[in-house]
């Protein structure tokens, strides 16, 4: 199996670090608000991820090859300087808002069928780690404390930057986001504990009353999980959105390789850009659309069609017309797996051309589209659509499916006449039209752009 590890920048071939077990470690939510399709895409990506781990080293063994257990660990930021900020602004405490915001989380994510991860830590339940963990960086010289913060030294790390693909220097001329504070003794330096004496939120230390820093919290987590398990000071996989190349995961690793003398991950993998509409998803630009949003349109099935349609190293862009196409396309599959019953047994010719797609870092494309190529293998194709986390049970027929395409077709038909209608200054067709929807509970948003949405009430 080969992946791309962003460590190298280069395909490498995937070799797990322990005997007998695979280690995987996905940067989690900042449960502060709901969730938004750039955390659908990352989370459905490395579920899929994981679950073809577990079919390729636990339940589908070639000859010969050694079985190795999966532990996938997604962590819960649930202490941040968004959380307490939002906490205020509801009138309910920090721990309460994080506490709503990670059960949203859960339920979209048993909505669209992501597996549970093996470890699922809190940042909170790792304060004392946490603690030590900067403690033992002061000793070694790697950190200093200024006022209550704690900051580390960047030019201590002699491979900063790696994840980047940048030196210090590189950075020092401002190629990435620095924050200016006096306090620092250089500008790259990045804090490891924040002093806030007077908040509710804060935690004691020995530089008195503070909250750790992010890039801090996911260091000792994999830092106290891994030494749980006996199983050293460095992951297999490290993953998330490429947007926490940097800073993030560059100062993950800087802290933790300083700590430990050894690196922090064996491989780096990042799924790419979400738009939405073309544009970068921002509240700004009216274009920021939660999980709760698509669910209400699509089905989780669609999503996931759409989310492996694109390979997971690509930007993917967002839009009412692709996945109404992925829904189109994964319905047809669905009911041409329906209708043919001539497959017995599975197919291991096209099992072993899946796996070989998918060792390929992961060719979710080239195995969707050897997928639909065998619809006349109805029994195979449904195991490996499993495999990839479908769950066809989600879908009562293939009827069904046709029906809410049909559905889909009509719909998009009768706003376009609308469309064509208000063009034309026939506001009266317009109004028909709309006022017909909303006589049975269908309801018709009219956007700036001239673009028409509709939603059942």
């Amino acid at each position: 199996m080969q992946v791309f590890n962003n460590l190298t920048r280069k395909l490498e071939a995937f070799s797990p670090k322990n005997k007998g077990f695979i280690t995987i470690y996905s940067c989690g939510p900042t449960v502060y608000d709901v969730s938004h399709v750039g955390h659908a895409r990352s989370c459905i990506v490395w579920d899929m991820l994981c679950r073809f781990l577990k079919f390729n080293f636990e339940d589908n063994l070639e000859p010969g090859q050694e079985a190795h257990k999966v532990i996938w660990i997604r962590n819960i930021t649930n202490v941040d300087d968004k959380i307490v900020n939002r906490a205020v602004e509801a009138g309910i405490s920090p721990d309460k808002l994080s506490r709503i915001y990670t059960h949203e989380f859960w339920s979209d994510m048993t909505a669209l069928n992501i597996s549970w991860p093996d470890l699922e830590p809190r940042a909170t339940d790792f304060i004392r780690e946490m603690i030590k963990f900067i403690e033992d960086l002061i000793e070694k010289g790697f950190a200093y404390e200024v006022q209550g913060d704690v900051y580390f030294r960047v030019h201590k790390h002699k491979d900063y930057g790696q994840l980047k693909g940048l030196s210090i220097a590189d950075l020092e001329k401002g190629e990435a986001r620095v924050d200016t504070n006096s306090k620092k003794e250089n500008q790259l330096d990045f804090a490891l504990w924040k002093a806030f004496p007077r908040e509710e939120y804060s935690f004691d230390s020995p530089w008195g009353k503070g909250r750790p820093g992010w890039h801090l919290e996911c260091s000792t987590m994999i830092k106290s999980i891994l030494e749980d398990l006996n199983l050293g000071s460095t992951l297999d996989i490290h993953s998330g959105g490429d947007d926490l190349i940097f800073p993030h995961h560059e100062n993950e690793c800087a802290q933790s390789e300083c700590l430990s003398d050894t690196k922090l991950a064996k491989y780096w993998m990042h799924n790419g850009m979400v738009m939405i509409n073309g544009k970068k998803m921002s509240k700004s630009e009216n274009n920021f659309m939660t999980i709760k949003d698509l669910l209400e349109k699509y089905s989780p099935s669609t999503i996931r069609y759409f989310a492996l349609s694109t390979h997971y190293k690509k930007q993917i862009n967002f839009s009412d017309e692709a996945l109404s196409a992925a829904q189109t396309g994964f319905n047809k599959l669905l009911e041409s797996i329906s209708k043919n019953e001539k497959e017995k047994e599975l197919d291991n010719a096209l099992i072993s051309s899946f796996r070989d797609a998918m060792k390929q870092d992961l060719n979710t494309p080239q195995a969707l589209a050897m997928l639909f190529d065998n619809k006349d293998k109805p029994l195979t194709v449904s195991y490996l659509l499993a495999v990839l986390g479908f769950d066809l049970s989600q879908k009562t027929s293939a009827q069904g499916a046709s029906l809410n395409s049909k559905f889909d077709s009509v719909m998009r038909l009768l706003l376009d006449i609308r469309a064509k209608a208000r063009e034309n200054k026939d506001f009266a067709m317009g109004d028909l039209v709309r006022d017909s929807l909303t006589s049975i509970g269908i309801k018709i948003k009219d956007n700036r752009n001239d673009q028409s949405e509709w939603e059942i009430e």
